[in-house]
């Protein structure tokens, strides 16, 4: 159990405390937040709200929220745990099957997103402001990302008219490290996020991060971040390509936005992440200044 818990907290990118428990109804992970509490419990309730959604391939379901035990001063979420791969797994477990299987499944989950949306608008004065604030959290730390006033600099140009996007409800952070992929042909999703651009673009961005620049794998060995980026080529959802056509103006902010704001979490000594970033950041604001 003990072995099973550290592998779960190291495979956490949420900042929450994860626990195995080993109850009367099977084993339970209990997830204890007191960050962001409301923000949180609002994540969680979407988490439970999700619909599935049966593919050629997978059936797309959310690890169900067994319970809810909420204070002023923490949150604690119990759900299933589930056994599957995922995450850092993909770079040494995915086959070219699973990969395929994936790439059908994620096309169908984000035409279904788009198909479920509204026609909508986001303000760019609130991406203005998102920006800002991630600039006043950099304070004292812009000697690790050398380049990055300017890439900021070139973000806030472009960012020339309101978002014209599609509003609908998203997972808010689909990477790899927040899905499952089950022995009995589900794709588990879990850490939904409660975001304020709610919309299918949020999460092709997030896709994007994973499919595009390998954040989930970012610190395993080389010869699995080489397996990692092979089975993202096989498994990248080509609808992609659609949103990217569609809504050009729009991704790049909102690639750009959910890439820019890892930025003030990454910690002094991480310097792998500091690296991955620096190199994605630069990937990112070539897609805008061509």
């Amino acid at each position: 159990m003990h072995e099973i818990n550290n592998k779960i907290q190291a495979a956490s990118h949420s900042g929450a405390q994860l626990k195995v428990e080993n109850r009367t109804d099977g084993y339970m992970v209990k997830k204890t937040i007191t960050d962001g509490i409301e923000r949180n419990r609002l994540a969680a309730i979407k988490q439970q709200n999700f619909k599935p959604i049966p593919t050629a391939t997978y059936t797309i379901s959310s690890i169900p929220i067994t319970e809810l035990d909420l204070s002023d001063s923490y949150l604690n979420v119990i759900m299933p745990y589930v056994e599957g791969i995922g995450g850092e797994q993909i770079a040494y477990r995915g086959s070219k099957a699973i990969a395929k299987n994936l790439k059908t499944a994620l096309n169908f989950y984000l035409i279904n997103s788009l198909s479920e949306s509204e026609d909508g608008t986001y303000a760019i004065a609130k991406v203005l402001e998102k920006v800002a604030d991630i600039r006043s959290k950099l304070t004292n730390k812009w000697q690790f990302f050398p380049n990055l006033k300017e890439h900021i600099d070139v973000l806030e140009e472009y960012c020339s008219k309101d978002l014209a996007l599609p509003v609908g409800s998203c997972h808010g952070d689909l990477t790899l490290s927040n899905i499952k992929v089950t022995q009995d042909n589900h794709l588990m999703l879990f850490d939904f996020l409660e975001c304020d651009i709610n919309s299918p673009l949020q999460d092709a961005a997030k896709l994007v991060q994973d499919f595009e620049y390998g954040w989930s794998f970012r610190k395993e060995k080389e010869s699995a971040c080489v397996k990692g980026d092979i089975f993202c080529e096989y498994a990248r959802p080509n609808f992609l390509d659609t949103l990217n056509r569609i809504y050009a103006y729009e991704m790049r902010i909102i690639e750009t936005l959910t890439i820019l704001r890892i930025a003030p979490y990454i910690q002094e000594h991480d310097t792998i992440t500091i690296n991955w970033f620096n190199r994605t950041i630069a990937r990112s604001i070539e897609k805008i200044t061509g």
